[in-house]
């Protein structure tokens, strides 16, 4: 019965684990998740669907609604003393940036609708595919240049008005991290997103 149960609190410290490391991904220093990582892993843990882990690395499983929570909570951070507040929620088909814009002097919401593509280097490209603006309508470049240029963003968040697309660089996000992070599936339909947390070779050998 003892061992029974320390089985099943070792499941629910991992479970908990888990999800402290998605957030570790974009809200916390990677210091704790580093030290998670680099224990031994509970042979009882092999093959749980929630993450695989590998001798430097740990894949993480999200589904749409943790995904949307890990954006809110970082947009809520990183915008904490910014004026001008936007959302990015991830639905059935489409990414959508929802913020305002100006229009004549009079402040109108948008919903920008992008399509994400996971890139061969673990980025992932958000490609523009639509625009509301309740009954206007205006150019998607039009409403991606004033993000980009009035919009406090992310210095590894790039938007391209002429291709349309928002590049969400984890490359570049993790060069200052001791842990690299990287995009291994996005399935829109399925709801399922991948998310690889590694150890960089130069961090073992510290």
């Amino acid at each position: 019965m003892t061992e029974k149960r320390s089985s099943q609190g070792h499941q629910h410290n991992w479970w908990k684990w888990a999800f402290f490391a998605l957030v570790a991904i974009l809200l916390i220093s990677g210091g704790v998740v580093y030290h998670k990582i680099t224990a031994p892993v509970p042979s009882n843990m092999m093959g749980t669907p929630a993450y695989r882990k590998t001798d430097n690395a740990v894949q993480v499983d999200l589904n749409r609604k943790q995904v949307n929570a890990l954006s809110s909570n970082y947009l809520n951070h990183f915008l904490h003393n910014s004026k001008i507040k936007y959302r990015f929620i991830v639905g059935p088909k489409y990414a959508t940036l929802i913020g305002k814009t100006k229009v004549l002097g009079a402040k109108v919401q948008f919903a920008l609708n992008c399509v994400p593509k996971r890139l061969s280097n673990g980025n992932v490209l958000l490609r523009a595919k639509g625009l509301a603006v309740g009954r206007l309508n205006l150019p998607v470049s039009f409403v991606m240049g004033y993000v980009e240029n009035t919009y406090k963003l992310p210095k590894w968040v790039t938007i391209n008005q002429h291709s349309k697309t928002v590049l969400l660089d984890l490359n570049k996000y993790s060069r200052s991290k001791q842990l690299r992070y990287s995009a291994k599936e996005i399935n829109m339909t399925k709801g399922q997103f991948k998310i690889q947390i590694a150890i960089p070779p130069h961090s073992q050998t510290r």
